[in-house]
């Protein structure tokens, strides 16, 4: 009797255990698309077209997956995922909330998890002193015809006061805009909307190649660039 009540008290430790990691580590991004998929079938899980989470505390623990389905009138299929678990599968009622298949995310475009982002993310709050509590997560093709998709973090303080918002490639891990953040780093205050003068290409890519060695450790994005200034540099004056 003492033996089994030993091997059960263990196998309820384990099974609580088990329950508690997806609390204890919420999913990223990349690995609750993935489970969804898997859940879904080839059929619909191949067609991702965007994802979403509001008021996650910096580590969403929840999200919103649509995907481009051929089967439904409105041709998407919405599901919700906490953690691991599929809770909701439904074909959203709004016409303007349907699918296309132009917009669908293909696997190889998807590069840069949340994860990593929000590292990101933190980095910039932290430096800039910026009281960043929460944010809204949206990673979509926002234009037909994108090159790759886009994460957009709209930034939130404790009190749910938007502090504004930071864009991100999903594939290149590049940002491209920032809006009424104030940055204090020099490297990132003249990407603010507000702010943003001479120009702009070069504004962006600067920005995109430190994004590039805060995630990777390497920084090729503007070396043509650099080396091009070094060229100019060793070029005999002209006479």
């Amino acid at each position: 009797m003492t033996m089994l009540r030993l091997f059960l008290a263990a196998l309820l430790l384990s099974s609580a255990t088990a329950f508690a990691a997806p609390a204890d580590k919420p999913l990223t991004a990349f690995e609750t698309l993935s489970l969804a998929r898997k859940q879904l079938g080839d059929a619909v899980g191949a067609n991702f077209l965007s994802m979403r989470c509001e008021n996650a505390k910096l580590r969403p623990r929840y999200w919103w997956i649509r995907f481009f389905d051929e089967s439904l009138f409105l041709k998407v299929r919405a599901v919700q995922m906490i953690g691991p678990e599929m809770v909701r599968n439904v074909e959203p009622g709004n016409i303007f909330d349907g699918g296309d298949r132009r917009y669908v995310i293909r696997p190889e475009e998807l590069k840069y998890d949340s994860e990593k982002c929000i590292r990101f993310i933190e980095k910039c709050a932290r430096e800039s002193g910026i009281p960043l509590h929460a944010l809204n997560v949206l990673l979509e093709k926002p234009h037909e015809g994108e090159v790759s998709p886009i994460w957009t973090f709209d930034w939130y303080d404790e009190k749910d006061s938007r502090l504004g918002t930071m864009k991100i490639s999903a594939t290149t891990g590049k940002v491209v805009e920032i809006v009424d953040l104030k940055i204090r780093s020099p490297r990132y205050q003249d990407a603010s909307r507000k702010s943003l003068g001479g120009n702009i290409e070069d504004t962006f890519l600067e920005i995109g190649a430190d994004m590039e060695e805060f995630f990777t450790g390497e920084r090729t994005v503007n070396k043509p660039s650099e080396d091009a200034d070094a060229a100019a540099k060793d070029a005999t004056p002209a006479k």
